[in-house]
């Protein structure tokens, strides 16, 4: 009689509850022989259409998950790399919970219940009752040492090498119950493999190359580009004195609509670094704080800071007003602002701190908002998605507290 693998499954999600519609943003399976011995492994992102929550927690950044497929586009993966094989994973009536969600969320019935999968951690409490429930604890208390932690892949690794362990020296701890094997032999549909393909996380140091790169050196066009709507577009971008991902696609779909080259948006962040030195010199005095915005706007735009510096001497001259202001952001008493997503600091905080400010703190984003703030810049949830199509600016939580503070 064939013998029946495994499959180890490890989740990253936006939080703890599906009833709070949490979802996952990461998954890994890792397939074993009956032996225990690793035979396949896939993993990818999941783009959950909705804000990341604790990305603290997970280190999954909105940026990456931009470019990642929906749950619905990798099931027919996750089915078959499922089929047939016994399920596993450290703490399971988590991860089934979140997987049977997903599934329901398209109609489809699973066989992933509470009894359905193999618990390491219930089995480690047995065979290993010293060590916590961790997946850290429990490998190291085995000598299972050297492993890497907190992503999904890393984890379903760990918890794949906790399984082979006590397959090998505590096999009873282990036993294939009769609840295990109905589950992998559950009828799943035939469903689209491949559909996309997975969507791997970015490494810790990776930096996104500048926007100016992805754009073309010339466009052909007719008439004169319409650099104002480049320049509006760029002036709400740099509010909170950085360029997101988000924001930099928007800009380079601003240049393409308007037959902006590269060379052409060069010239307009050039004019946009002489409106802000102009800015800047409107008492007559630069100050050292206005000389690093200057230089940090430079930098984002791709501008040397020896420019910068020259940019600024020349600006001297002029005196008729300028469109920017220095320094970005600004807030005044009365405006409405939105928070999204799991802030840094403790929300009730920050809503304390903008109401004693004079700012009116808001649950819905419309066209009177002033600014949505984002715990990431790049967030997919509800009311960033809003603020979008609204034109509303979203900005960093770091710089709204800056400004903040400064109020």
């Amino acid at each position: 009689m064939t013998k029946i693998g495994y499959a180890v499954v490890d989740t990253e999600t936006t939080g703890l509850l599906t009833a709070y519609r949490h979802r996952i943003v990461e998954i890994a399976i890792i397939q074993l022989d009956s032996a225990g011995r690793v035979t396949d492994e896939w993993t990818t992102l999941v783009n959950p259409d909705r804000d990341l929550g604790p990305q603290a927690i997970h280190g999954i950044r909105a940026a990456e998950i931009r470019r990642a497929p929906s749950f619905a586009q990798i099931a027919g993966d996750v089915v078959e790399r499922l089929r047939g094989r016994v399920v596993v994973a450290h703490n399971w009536s988590f991860d089934a919970m979140h997987l049977r969600a997903e599934f329901e969320r398209m109609g489809m019935e699973t066989p992933l219940w509470a009894d359905a999968g193999l618990c390491t951690m219930r089995a480690a409490s047995r065979v290993i009752p010293s060590a916590s429930r961790s997946l850290v604890d429990c490998c190291t208390a085995i000598g299972l040492t050297g492993l890497a932690w907190h992503t999904a892949r890393d984890d379903a690794m760990a918890a794949a090498a906790l399984l082979s362990h006590m397959l090998a020296f505590s096999p009873a701890a282990v036993r294939i119950t009769a609840e295990h094997k109905k589950a992998a032999g559950w009828a799943w549909p035939q469903m689209v493999r491949a559909a996309v393909p997975p969507v791997r996380r970015l490494p810790a140091d990776h930096v996104e190359p500048h926007f100016l790169a992805r754009m073309v050196e010339r466009l052909p066009r007719d008439e004169e580009p319409v650099v104002d709507a480049y320049f509006a577009v760029l002036d709400q971008v740099l509010l909170d004195r950085q360029i997101s991902v988000t924001e930099a696609d928007s800009l380079i779909k601003v240049a393409e609509q308007f037959g902006l080259g590269r060379t052409d948006a060069i010239g307009v962040h050039h004019t946009y670094l002489r409106e802000l030195a102009r800015a800047a010199w409107v008492d007559d005095v630069v100050t050292a704080e206005e000389r690093a915005d200057i230089d940090a706007v430079a930098a984002l735009l791709g501008i040397e800071a020896d420019t910068a510096r020259h940019t600024i001497d020349e600006a001297r001259a002029a005196r008729s007003p300028a469109r920017v202001t220095v320094g970005g952001l600004v807030l005044r008493p009365g405006d409405k602002i939105v928070l999204t997503g799991t802030m840094h600091r403790d929300r009730e905080d920050i809503q304390q701190q903008a109401a004693a400010a004079g700012l009116r703190v808001t649950s819905a984003v419309s066209r009177r908002t002033t600014v949505v703030v984002a715990a990431d810049p790049d967030s997919l949830s509800g009311k960033a998605k809003d603020a979008r199509t609204l034109g509303v600016p979203v900005v960093g939580e770091d710089a709204f507290l800056r400004v903040l503070s400064a109020m």
